[in-house]
C-alpha cells in the first residue's frame, strides 16, 4: 500500500509515462493545480521519486544490453572487408571513441572513490 489516493496513483502514472504536467494532468481527468497540489505532496514526491529512479535503473539495464549489440555489430562491420573503406573507418573510430570515455569514466570514479576514502578518514 502506497498511501496514494487512486486519482494520485492515475496521475503518478502518467506524469512518468508522460514526464509532462498538462498532459499527465488531462489524461488523468485532475485539473493542473490539483496536479501541483500532488506534487507538492512529501509522501507523493518520494514514491514519484523511488518509481523514476526504478524506470531509470529499468532503462539503463537496456541501453547496456543494447550497447553490447551496437559494438557487436560496429565490430563485424569493421572486420568485414567487403564493407567499404569509410563504413570501417567509422566503425573502428566509434569503437575508439567508446573505448576511450569508458577508460575516462572508470579512471574519474576511481579518482572520486580514492578522494571520498580520504575526507572520511579525515573525518574520523
Amino acid at each position: 500500500m502506497t498511501g496514494l489516493s487512486r486519482k494520485k496513483e492515475i496521475f503518478m502514472a502518467n506524469y512518468l509515462m508522460t514526464g509532462n504536467v498538462k498532459k499527465a494532468s488531462e489524461l488523468s481527468e485532475i485539473t493542473r493545480k490539483t496536479a501541483y497540489n500532488y506534487l507538492n505532496d512529501a509522501t507523493f514526491k518520494r514514491i514519484y521519486r523511488e518509481r523514476r529512479s526504478e524506470q531509470l535503473k529499468e532503462s539503463t539495464t537496456l541501453l547496456q544490453n543494447a550497447s553490447v549489440e551496437a559494438v557487436n555489430v560496429l565490430r563485424e562491420i569493421m572486420l568485414d572487408k567487403t564493407v567499404s573503406p569509410y563504413a570501417r573507418q567509422q566503425s573502428a573510430q566509434s569503437i575508439l571513441n567508446m573505448a576511450y570515455k569508458a577508460v575516462e569514466m572508470v579512471e574519474v570514479v576511481e579518482q572520486l572513490e580514492i578522494l571520498e576514502a580520504k575526507i572520511l578518514d579525515e573525518g574520523d
